[in-house]
């Protein structure tokens, strides 16, 4: 009897690692793994919670938290439509050059007189020249014209007789403006006619 207790206590031990062994490798294998696992640099974002994301969640629930209120809308008034003012020329520098009569020309009070110009540039739709004659500060007479007819110049030829002109001096001029707005746009010199006796 005293030999058959080596074998079966040898048994015994061998029967406690075989039980013992798979509970070793077991947890030796979760150690690897979680000493593995925490050096590895390129992990999903999605296998492990991180610090950041639990951040970011304290940081949006204190931002709604924090949210101002929503105050009401303000109705502000429709604006008041203006009208568009009309264009003005691109250059101001650009001169009415005055071809006839020249300063202090003599004329019958009952002839015909010729006012003759020119303009560097062509007219926009809805500009016009205007000429006025004038005489001891009165106007007598206003003439307008909007397109060339003298080759690239301008004319207005005017009855002296058809006027209420006695004789002594006269003052013509011309203002380029827009035919609905009679604001001068360009004014040319004044240029002064004399009127003599029938």
């Amino acid at each position: 009897m005293s030999q058959d207790k080596p074998p079966h206590k040898r048994w015994q031990n061998k029967h406690f690692w075989y039980s013992l062994m798979p509970l070793l490798i077991t947890l030796f294998a979760i150690v690897l793994i979680n000493w593995v696992w925490s050096d590895t640099p390129g992990e999903p974002a999605g296998t492990r919670p991180s610090a950041t994301a639990v951040a970011i969640q304290s940081t949006t629930t204190s931002a709604t938290v924090t949210r101002p209120p929503i105050l009401p809308a303000t109705i502000l008034p429709s604006p008041t439509p203006t009208l568009t003012p009309l264009p003005i020329p691109d250059t101001i520098t650009e001169a009415i050059t005055l071809l006839g009569p020249p300063p202090e020309s003599s004329v019958a009070v009952n002839g015909r007189l010729a006012f003759y110009w020119t303009y560097p540039k062509p007219l926009l739709p809805g500009q016009q020249f205007v000429l006025t004659l004038q005489q001891n500060e009165t106007v007598i007479t206003t003439q307008t014209i909007a397109v060339p007819n003298l080759g690239d110049g301008f004319q207005l030829p005017i009855e002296l007789a058809e006027l209420a002109l006695v004789p002594g001096t006269a003052v013509w001029q011309l203002h380029l403006e827009w035919a609905d707005d009679p604001q001068q746009l360009l004014t040319s010199e004044a240029r002064t006619i004399i009127l003599l006796p029938e």
